[in-house]
């Protein structure tokens, strides 16, 4: 265990070994060196299968609209903006995540019904209804999707129209309907 003496006071354990360090060094030398204690940390923890991943080797996207979709049954949400899209996993023009790798994963959408307007949208897992936001009443609602998925390498996560009527996602320039996912663990 060591215990960095500077401001903030920091804990950190490592090899179940007991030191002490005194930093007098500038706070710009300190979060490098911090940053490359973590590193070693990580290192010698690993991941189980001695390959550690990069931060641009990890499949993670975040898609949004910033425009109304509307939405015949059974189609399928086109978050057409990136804002990243590690692995160029999520396609803009399909709104399908396509997996590069195996793995536990999570997922989240935010969306908004068009004032005074149902929304009933699901999660889908390749061809299986995973989990579903719908929404209500007065004014402009959201719902959410929150889920965690163990996926095989090819398999299709999107959202998707689930009623038998015309729906429409509302959002604008302040982007108000997204959609993110990325790997948790190999």
């Amino acid at each position: 265990m060591f215990i960095m003496l500077s401001l903030p006071l920091l804990l950190l354990v490592l090899t179940g070994h007991i030191g002490i360090v005194r930093s007098s060094c500038t706070s710009k030398l300190e979060k490098s060196l911090f940053d490359d204690l973590i590193g070693m940390m990580l290192k010698l923890k690993g991941t189980g299968h001695g390959v550690e991943l990069r931060q641009n080797e990890i499949p993670a996207f975040t898609a949004y609209r910033n425009s109304v979709q509307t939405l015949s049954p059974t189609t399928i949400v086109k978050f057409d903006k990136l804002w990243m899209n590690n692995l160029n996993a999520y396609d803009v023009t399909t709104g399908v995540f396509t997996a590069p790798m195996p793995g536990l994963y999570h997922f989240a959408a935010v969306v908004m019904s068009e004032s005074a307007k149902i929304l009933f949208l699901n999660l889908w897992h390749n061809d299986t209804q995973m989990a579903g936001s719908y929404t209500n009443g007065d004014g402009h609602k959201t719902g959410t999707i929150d889920v965690v998925l163990s996926v095989k390498k090819g398999d299709r996560i999107y959202i998707k129209c689930r009623n038998n009527t015309t729906q429409k996602i509302y959002s604008n320039s302040d982007n108000y309907s997204t959609f993110s996912g990325y790997l948790i663990a190999k």
